[in-house]
């Protein structure tokens, strides 16, 4: 007898929890996740305290939360419609987790600055300002990439040129030519092509020892093809005398 009570209480239990399930399920199936935007960016000792203290684990996560945020709800949001000075605060964050990983400034610079809205990218190309200034191999890059961010996606051209003179002075030995003559390219984008001339110039006939070849040639190539009109190169001994 007792056994056949046990076994209805447990059925009709189970058939209570099925109910529940069910009207449960039929007030919530129209419910769609709420598009909140970014999120707030929490402190730093709170961010490894998700992650239980392991600095490497948060910085994963929040890579992978910056990678996938807009992709929470039923719908894609596009980048437009993030909030960038928020965001700005987390890309930061991520720095300070782990100042030597790529995987963050590369989500900064080639997946979020691809913004839309031009205007959003100021606080990703203050980000990569910071961070290309570090004296790990290649953070250089990040700092060069702030300068085509400004130059060709915001036209600003004096931010540009300021980016580009932090570029060209860092005290890096494996920074490439380009990278040392980003001032002159700007300053020729811009108009600027005496000064323009006088960097390339001053370069080619200090430099002209330690140049390869084709660090030359590109030089040369630049200043008579891009710098001067054809009668001023055509002028030009330097232009003249190696064609």
């Amino acid at each position: 007898m007792s056994t056949r009570f046990g076994s209805a209480a447990l059925y009709i239990i189970f058939l209570s929890f099925l109910v529940l399930n069910i009207a449960f399920w039929l007030q919530t199936k129209s419910m769609r996740p709420i598009w909140g935007n970014v999120p707030p960016v929490p402190s730093q000792n709170n961010a490894a305290g998700m992650a239980l203290g392991d600095a490497q684990f948060a910085y994963r996560l929040t890579g992978l939360m910056l990678q996938n945020i807009g992709n929470a709800t039923d719908s894609t949001k596009p980048l437009s419609e993030y909030n960038y000075d928020t965001l700005k605060g987390w890309l930061f964050l991520a720095d300070h987790l782990d100042p030597n990983s790529n995987f963050v400034p590369s989500l900064a610079a080639y997946y979020y600055g691809a913004t839309q809205d031009k205007s959003d990218l100021t606080p990703i190309i203050d980000y990569l300002e910071v961070i290309g200034q570090r004296p790990e191999p290649q953070k250089w890059r990040w700092l060069a990439q702030a300068v085509y961010l400004a130059r060709f996606e915001q036209n600003d051209l004096q931010r540009a040129l300021d980016l580009a003179n932090k570029l060209a002075n860092l005290p890096r030995d494996d920074l490439p030519l380009w990278a040392r003559q980003m001032p002159a390219l700007v300053m020729n984008a811009g108009g600027q092509k005496e000064a323009a001339y006088a960097v390339m110039m001053s370069t080619l006939t200090s430099e002209i020892d330690n140049l390869s070849p084709p660090e030359i040639l590109f030089l040369r190539n630049y200043i008579c093809d891009r710098i001067l009109t054809p009668v001023q190169a055509a002028q030009n001994d330097l232009c003249t005398k190696t064609r």
